[in-house]
């Protein structure tokens, strides 16, 4: 069977792309850049060198191909309409797949969808469904609930004040799951041949917790103190604007989270099925604690936050 991969250097492409690695598959992945890709991955997959968000190169990329791994790139901060930036990345999927033929896609998706409302992200993400709804292909859209790995861009103020902050209350439950299982469930359907249709697949960590939950969580395995602080919108927005971000990125983060405050992510009904299985303790004992050790460098910090989204 052979698969193509978009965004094989993310968190969850990445993944993916190592358990393809056998003989049952032939994988192919675009990328900007083929160093980027570890020397071992160069030497077992074709790599088609351009972007995904040119139909041109997709097309070409998708000829044979009976399965795309669909995941758009985190837009830059830079970026002034995050709905934009997604919607040009699936208007050139669904001109090349249609063009292409191809018989299926996995697609990464967010929570929440027909509940959302202005979300950013999230609602460009929805937006990016609907595009590619229109391409011929059977797809199967994973409405992932927030990434654990979400928490490693507040890595270093966790390192130094023991605080986690985010513009909503710390009472809200979310179903934040580990970018790992993700991985797994796309997986499993792209290895398999038999589903049909279009269909939204919920994908939720093992538990809903709070921001205050999750800080907890975090001091009693990273064994030091940690609290979560609300922090009003508009402050949010200012540290982003500081930190380079474009005043229309910072406010579609914020949006996001008042959406997420507002229980979006109840739109997909946790299942016995949608439920993965690495608890946030787990992912803080594996993932964070590593990273948070007295010899953490920056260059460590900046690496470990280019996190997919």
């Amino acid at each position: 069977m052979k698969i193509l991969l978009t965004t094989p250097g993310g968190n969850i492409g990445r993944r993916v792309l190592w358990e393809l690695l056998a003989p049952e598959f032939s994988v192919r992945v675009i990328a900007r850049d083929a160093a980027e890709l570890p020397e071992e991955i160069r030497e077992q997959v074709e790599i088609v060198c351009g972007s995904a968000d040119d139909a041109g190169t997709l097309r070409r990329a998708l000829e044979g191909v009976e399965a795309l791994f669909w995941c758009v790139p985190p837009a830059p901060a830079q970026e002034t309409s995050m709905r934009g930036h997604y919607e040009r990345f699936a208007r050139a999927a669904c001109q090349a797949i249609r063009q292409a033929g191809t018989s299926r896609v996995v697609s990464i998706s967010a929570g929440g969808k027909g509940f959302a409302r202005n979300a950013g992200l999230i609602s460009g993400l929805h937006a990016m469904e609907d595009t590619l709804n229109e391409s011929g292909a059977a797809i199967r859209h994973l409405r992932c609930a927030p990434f654990m790995e979400d928490l490693l861009r507040q890595l270093e103020q966790i390192r130094q004040d023991g605080i986690l902050s985010y513009p909503m209350p710390g009472n809200i439950q979310i179903p934040m799951a580990a970018v790992r299982d993700i991985a797994e469930v796309a997986l499993r359907f792209l290895a398999r041949r038999t589903w049909k249709g279009i269909e939204g697949v919920a994908v939720h960590g093992p538990a809903d917790l709070t921001y205050d939950q999750t800080a907890a969580i975090m001091q009693q395995v990273l064994a030091r103190p940690i609290r979560y602080r609300e922090i009003p919108s508009d402050d949010y927005v200012q540290t982003l604007v500081s930190s380079g971000a474009s005043v229309q990125y910072a406010r579609s983060v914020a949006e996001m989270f008042a959406e997420l405050a507002r229980g979006i992510m109840r739109a997909e009904p946790r299942t016995v099925q949608s439920t993965t299985r690495t608890t946030l303790a787990a992912w803080v004992e594996n993932e964070l604690l590593p990273l948070v050790e007295p010899l953490t460098t920056r260059s460590e910090i900046e690496a470990a936050c280019a996190c997919e989204v």
